[in-house]
């Protein structure tokens, strides 16, 4: 099987704080605190009031005019408060409810182990009001308005489990036991529901005991086809997935549903297969407890709504600062107001040493437990043991023209040719040099030697350019039949 790549990107390698093949169940939550907007879609009005009583699994918000997926209540117990809350630099509603205690939940009605003798719109209603269709960038189109196009529309669906960020959730603990076939049947659920679509299976190269097992588990699937993927840096992203497996081009700021494309992870299947055979609503998730700070790096599926304090009690070393991070070391947000509830999106939480001690000639030290991009002797031979930290170790520098940001970079731009141009304002050469290529992806600051904040300068670069009435529509447009453009414009204005 030849191993796909992609030019540029990074691998991380060796880093301490790795979560373990080993997957617990979190104590119910005593409450919860249902955020009203999760996943791709509209935020959504409540349909409950304080002092309901309502049941684990019961919908309490949906809206089938907006693009968006029913959200449901996580506990058996009674509403409490609803209230407007900053929720991710979103103000949205915020539903409160007391938990009686009872961990079951209500299934919904018409799952069956005989999935396929459904038609396919019981099916993806099944999938719809699990709120499994609002996963991953751009939901999972049904007809129920979850994404910006319909079931028909989709030529491809891609599922991929790459492992590409410094830190992972295990593809083994995903798929352990039955979840492997469960897996599989979840598959097929999605190709019963897309029947125009080719099913692309894209794994980490290096999971070959998992690619075997797969690959004789889907031998039957008509129009599947596996690939082996070599795991960089950002290799997960639609932007550079798509163009790796497919060879397509992509319509930079716009999303792969424009192009037809859907784009899963392994854990939205195995909520597919839940929703279809077992008729369980989207309630809990598998989380990966990362980073050093962590006493114990593991698994743990928890119910939706918990906070974040509950969930990470008593599991933090106390000795030393830590900051704690969402899904991606690079990309992720820092998770600072601990009493927030978490939602369908999370999948990691990152744990690291905030450390911000200055060492005295640090340039000149060999740094056995640090990251580096350049091929020294020391980054060569040491390939475990790295640890990540919030030091830069160090001030802003001059850019010393190394060209290491242009080497890493997945969408084929050069950072620091456009900070330059940036810093002069001459947005015509920004628009020609494509600056809207760019993916936000934060691999050039991560590399940079000098330091320069590359990544957030071409972000603001982005705004004040959309600000003044330029954009790349009219170098996409021409180039794509973009399918749903009217709702993904609606929806990412909400965003």
């Amino acid at each position: 099987m030849n191993i796909l790549t992609f030019k540029g990107g990074y691998r991380f390698k060796g880093f301490t704080g790795r979560a373990a093949n080993k997957l617990i169940t979190l104590d119910l939550p005593s409450t919860v605190r249902i955020p009203l907007r999760q996943g791709f879609g509209s935020t959504l009005t409540p349909k409950v009031g304080v002092g309901d009583g309502v049941k684990a699994g019961q919908i309490i918000a949906q809206d089938d005019k907006l693009v968006s997926s029913p959200i449901h209540s996580s506990v058996n117990g009674t509403v409490t408060k609803i209230e407007k809350v900053n929720y991710f630099k979103r103000s949205i509603d915020m539903v409160t409810i007391e938990s009686d205690g009872d961990p079951g939940y209500e299934k919904l009605a018409g799952a069956t182990k005989e999935w396929e003798k459904l038609p396919n719109q019981e099916i993806e209603e099944l999938i719809y009001k699990s709120g499994a269709s609002s996963l991953n960038r751009e939901g999972i189109p049904t007809s129920f308005k979850s994404s910006i196009i319909n079931s028909e529309e989709v030529v491809d669906l891609i599922i991929h489990g790459i492992s590409s960020e410094a830190y992972n959730a295990s593809l083994k603990t995903l798929l352990e036991g039955k979840n492997l076939y469960n897996f599989v049947e979840g598959i097929k659920i999605l190709k019963k529901i897309m029947p125009k679509a080719r099913i692309h299976l894209a794994l980490n190269s290096r999971k070959k005991d998992i690619i075997e097992s797969v690959k004789k588990l889907t031998s039957n699937i008509e129009g599947l086809k596996i690939h082996a993927l070599y795991s960089k840096y950002p290799q997960g992203y639609d932007e550079v997935l798509i163009p790796t497996i497919l060879g397509k081009k992509f319509p930079y700021g716009y999303s792969a549903a424009n192009i037809g494309i859907v784009v899963l992870m392994l854990q939205t299947v195995l909520h597919v297969y839940d929703a279809v055979v077992r008729g369980k609503p989207l309630i809990e998730r598998i989380l990966a407890f990362c980073g050093q700070a962590f006493k114990e790096n593991l698994h743990v599926k928890v119910r939706v709504g918990s906070s974040l304090a509950d969930i990470l009690k008593d599991r933090l070393f106390t000795h030393f600062k830590h900051r704690v991070v969402l899904n991606s070391l690079l990309t992720g947000v820092e998770l600072a107001d601990l009493s927030l509830p978490i939602s369908r999106e999370f999948s990691q939480i990152i744990a690291i040493r905030d450390d911000d001690l200055r060492r005295f000639l640090n340039f000149m030290r060999p740094g056995f437990h640090s990251d580096s991009y350049s091929n020294t002797f020391i980054s060569q031979f040491v390939k475990v043991g790295k640890i990540a930290t919030t030091n830069l170790r160090g001030d802003q520098r001059p850019c010393i023209q190394c060209g290491y940001c242009s080497e890493v970079c997945p969408v084929d731009i050069m950072p620091t040719v456009l900070d330059r141009y940036i810093k002069l304002g001459i947005n015509e050469t920004l628009m020609r040099f494509g600056i809207f290529n760019c993916i936000e992806c934060n691999l050039c600051s991560y590399i940079c030697p000098s330091k320069i904040h590359l990544a957030n300068n071409l972000k603001d670069a982005k705004t004040k350019l959309i600000e003044a009435g330029c954009d790349n529509s009219l170098c996409i447009l021409p180039k794509f039949n973009l399918k749903g453009l009217d709702d993904y414009k609606g929806v990412k204005n909400l965003r």
